[in-house]
């Protein structure tokens, strides 16, 4: 781990900065999603990125973000969901992601987003994405930064352990 190659904690305009670039560079550019549902408890493990482990705790690479979806101003709806919810919608609805993207159309699945990882004039987050039974992507996005605009300089999809 790099921590101390990292920018410290509590750099949170940075952060949404970086958050804000990759989530429209995945899904505005090129899912053309219309929404996102947003994994909004870190302290649950999510469907995608629960295969590497954890619970993770706030120090640790893949610790899940509280994103506030407000403040980065995304160009498409953001829903926010937990384990809970989804899983009394599953238990609810035999027709699992079929039935729940019926009822959440243009939607391009639960989004889980790390805590970015900042260092001097570059940035690394992971997000991940639910989409069904058996689809689930995950991505590194690395991230440069030019003056105060942050742009994704490259995106790898993750294996994902089965």
């Amino acid at each position: 781990m790099l921590t101390a190659a990292c920018a410290p904690r509590g750099h949170a305009d940075a952060e949404r900065a970086v958050l804000r670039a990759a989530l429209q560079e995945l899904f505005a550019r090129r899912e053309h999603a219309q929404a996102v549902t947003l994994w909004q408890d870190a302290r649950q493990q999510a469907p995608t990125l629960s295969v590497y482990g954890g619970p993770w705790e706030a120090h640790d690479t893949l610790a899940l973000a509280q994103v506030d979806a407000a403040a980065l101003a995304l160009p498409f709806r953001v829903e926010h969901t937990s384990l809970r919810e989804m899983s009394d919608f599953f238990a609810r609805h035999p027709g699992g992601w079929d039935r729940w993207f019926e009822r959440h159309p243009g939607n391009a699945g639960v989004v889980e987003v790390v805590t970015p990882r900042l260092f001097a004039d570059s940035a690394v987050v992971t997000v991940g994405r639910a989409c069904g039974e058996m689809c689930r992507t995950a991505w590194r996005v690395s991230l440069v930064r030019s003056g105060d605009t942050w742009q994704v300089r490259r995106v790898r999809v993750l294996r994902l352990p089965r």
